[in-house]
């Protein structure tokens, strides 16, 4: 990745050189760059992450940053940093690049900056299997906690598969260092690894989507789909997540429901299409949306389903926005630290 980064400055016009790397305060740099563009140069420390960190994770990489500072403009390189993340990092005073081409340094007198890649690249090689049952397999092992060894009999029970086929699961992960397998059958997981490649790798639920517009909130409308649809429905994103972790009032409420639901019930107006929508209803052909067992949160007095927890994630990406990359960087937190 570091090397990918390297080729791109080189390639936007910019003189680099890579120079031994440094120590301070204990820490060593993962490379010391020096950049030069005219008459001007500055030397950056880096430090290399393989996942881009969420926002409300930067608070974390403080210590980094101030010990990177003592060998260079400390420079965070990472696979994707959205515009978004762009923003956060440098107000947080760091430089970033990522391997995609996308770049934003800054020292004194020195300002380069770069936007090639609106979004993420998808896998060229995918490590996740696909076909029958295998996200819900993948999906219960999320779930389950990385110190439980899962057992392909339990994971067949949860993702509504055969146990060769969960074997078949497994085999594959295997390959790819997600899973490992100890004794008497089990298998250990990596649930962040494995998190991070789902959400890399999905390309969404399919099946059918409708659009529509409601007056009522989007609180409002879950609780009324779930008195009129009971457990044929799932809330997503804005709602489920923040019924999970609250961070703002949502503005958008996503539903999976099975089946095609009698939508008169929820008196809502057909929207023209996504952009002006505030509803979003799938019948989807991935049914590892709806979790077993069953996540249940309250709203209203009412007991609401929630749709699985890697799948709030995707549409709180899918749907866009600071504030969601806010809320998906709890979500996660939360899904991690669960179990």
């Amino acid at each position: 990745m570091l090397m990918s980064t390297v080729q791109w400055l080189r390639e936007s016009g910019l003189a680099v050189q890579q120079l031994e790397p440094g120590r301070a305060g204990g820490t060593r740099a993962d490379a010391v760059l020096d950049v030069a563009a005219g008459d001007q140069s500055a030397w950056f420390a880096v430090g290399v992450k393989q996942r881009a960190p969420y926002p409300n994770e930067l608070e974390r990489l403080r210590r980094l940053r101030e010990t990177l500072s003592r060998l260079g403009q400390p420079l965070l390189v990472a696979p994707f940093v959205s515009e978004t993340l762009g923003v956060a990092l440098t107000g947080q005073g760091w430089s970033w690049a990522d391997a995609q081409g996308d770049f934003d340094l800054r020292a004194p007198g020195l300002v380069l900056r770069q936007r090639r890649a609106a979004r993420p690249p998808k896998p060229v090689r995918t490590a996740l299997p696909r076909g029958s049952g295998s996200f819900a397999v993948i999906r219960a092992l999320i779930r389950s906690g990385e110190e439980e060894e899962s057992a392909a009999a339990a994971l067949a029970a949860q993702a509504g598969v055969s146990q060769p086929r969960v074997s078949q699961v497994l085999a594959r992960l295997r390959e790819h260092n997600l899973v490992e397998r100890v004794e008497h059958g089990r298998w250990r997981h990596d649930r962040e690894a494995l998190l991070d490649r789902f959400l890399a790798e999905y390309h969404g639920p399919g099946g059918l989507e409708q659009y529509f517009y409601a007056l009522d909130s989007p609180a409002g409308v879950a609780t009324g789909a779930v008195r009129s649809w009971g457990h044929q429905v799932a809330v997503s994103a804005d709602v489920g997540p923040d019924l999970i972790v609250p961070w703002r009032r949502p503005s958008t409420l996503i539903l999976y429901v099975k089946g095609a639901p009698d939508m008169t019930a929820l008196e809502l107006v057909d929207a023209q299409g996504r952009h002006d929508a505030n509803v979003i209803v799938r019948m989807p052909a991935d049914q590892s949306v709806f979790p077993v067992p069953a996540l249940v949160a309250e709203l209203h007095g009412v007991e609401i389903r929630l749709a699985d927890p890697s799948q709030m994630l995707w549409d709180l990406d899918d749907l866009g926005g600071a504030d969601r990359a806010e809320a998906a960087g709890r979500l996660r937190g939360w899904l991690l630290a669960s179990r």
